[in-house]
């Protein structure tokens, strides 16, 4: 059974009492795994899934699909800093979607993993800013190889892209540059 440093990027419902857990993980890359039992009170996974949290995670790989079953959780860091503020969350959503739209699952993304970890430290200690989101912009260009020097980064990413969120500039507006 695999397993790996985990954050969790995104959740969604699965059934009544599951949640389907998108992850990012350095030496596995962006995987998803079902959790049954994450909104059953009691249950092995409850109050231990949610947005940017980061965990030793064990799970069995599906030999059918791209969902795989989590087996454990053991949770590292929850990252309730975050929760602070709203333009926080707005932020650190905004960097989630962007590795999202950029890397493809199952390809490992050791580099990119590490810069999002360390990013999401840097915002649970800092306030958002414009300034931060323009350099997660660029660092996500340079681990892709495509920033050049003198072209704003997510000009670059929109071009290979085409999945960039679509909030991306009102978040922008609305954050302080520095």
């Amino acid at each position: 059974m695999p397993q790996d440093t985990g954050i969790i990027l995104k959740t969604y419902p699965l059934g009544e009492t599951g949640l389907i857990v998108v992850w990012s993980t350095a030496e596995h890359g962006i995987i998803r795994t079902a959790a049954r039992t994450a909104l059953k009170p009691g249950g092995d996974f409850f109050g231990r899934l949610d947005l940017f949290f980061e965990a030793e995670l064990l799970w069995e790989t599906s030999k059918t699909s791209d969902l795989d079953h989590l087996k454990s959780v053991a949770l590292l860091n929850p990252r309730l800093a975050l929760r602070q503020s709203f333009q926080k969350l707005r932020l650190a959503g905004y960097m989630t979607k962007l590795l999202l739209a950029t890397v493809e699952s199952r390809t490992p993304i050791p580099e990119i993993h590490l810069m999002l970890h360390r990013a999401l430290g840097y915002l649970a200690t800092h306030a958002a800013t414009g300034t931060i989101m323009l350099h997660f912009e660029k660092r996500l260009a340079e681990e892709h190889g495509m920033y050049r020097p003198g072209v704003p980064a997510i000009a670059i990413l929109r071009s290979h892209y085409p999945h960039i969120p679509a909030d991306r500039d009102a978040l922008y507006d609305a954050l302080p540059s520095a």
